[in-house]
């Protein structure tokens, strides 16, 4: 039966390419997407594919986005809207790390919390949220982003228990570092505040340092998958209501990232040099 799914962030990446596919297969699809510029890029992908969507500006931090899409009765909220920045956690702004988790985190739960009780009523809903395997492991230079994915964990997995009585389901995806151009643009955040002669981070230390700041800089081949990897499993966790609460993209990094977890009770408080 089709669906009727909201998908925020459906501007650019996931969102976007996951928001045509299920269009193409029947879904009411309502895309979400942070700018006006975006939305007369994405109806005319659709025109393109033979596909009907219903395009709807949303930038999930605005009061007036959010008043305006609350209008829409869906059956499945998809959570993929976010931001990302990098950065040594003890050096970066405070305000950087705050407007991480005002997209990520207060933005999603606002949306959240506007479209959960239509479901609670009618007894009947799903919530996803696209984490990231950066909720599940810290990485150095990394911390503003994963702090804010690691809190957008705690939030499904407490909602997840929450809402059960009333016949919401709630799942998560972690998608790996997928080639979208999200993981290139968040590498190089840093630039825009790090200061050599203030800083006591040293500038080689920042990943892909070494390339000029005027570069169009992506990530070396080989350290992203392909995003071919990833729909299909966006595409079964947003159809299948009663599929696993937790899943990988691509899944064959699961194992890889349950050991990191597990390593974590081993480690001492000191890195060693």
């Amino acid at each position: 039966m089709p669906s009727r799914i909201l998908i925020t962030g459906a501007g650019s990446g996931f969102g976007r390419e996951v928001a045509l596919r299920l269009a193409k297969k029947g879904h009411h699809v309502i895309a979400g997407v942070q700018i006006h510029a975006q939305m007369t890029d994405l109806l005319l992908e659709a025109q393109k594919r033979g596909v009907t969507l219903t395009v709807e500006k949303l930038d999930i931090t605005d009061t007036i986005d959010r008043t305006h899409i609350f209008k829409h009765e869906i059956d499945i909220l998809v959570n993929n809207a976010g931001i990302g920045e990098t950065g040594p956690i003890g050096e970066v702004p405070v305000d950087i790390v705050r407007r991480v988790f005002e997209v990520n985190i207060f933005g999603t739960l606002a949306i959240t919390q506007g479209f959960l009780p239509q479901m609670v009523e009618r007894k009947n809903g799903r919530v996803i949220f696209v984490s990231s395997i950066a909720g599940l492991v810290a990485m150095p230079f990394g911390a503003p982003y994963c702090a804010s994915k690691h809190a957008l964990e705690a939030i499904a997995g407490g909602l997840r228990i929450e809402v059960a009585p009333y016949n919401v389901s709630v799942a998560t995806i972690n998608p790996a570092m997928i080639l979208t151009g999200f993981n290139d643009r968040m590498l190089q955040t840093w630039r825009q505040w790090y200061d050599p002669s203030k800083n006591f981070t040293k500038p080689e230390d920042f990943p892909l340092s070494q390339l000029p700041n005027n570069q169009a800089e992506v990530l070396p081949i080989g350290m992203q998958f392909d995003p071919e990897t990833t729909y299909e499993v966006f595409l079964d966790v947003i159809e299948n209501d009663n599929g696993s609460y937790r899943n990988m993209a691509p899944p064959s990094v699961a194992t890889d990232f349950e050991q990191q977890q597990k390593a974590v009770w081993t480690q001492t408080s000191r890195v060693q040099p």
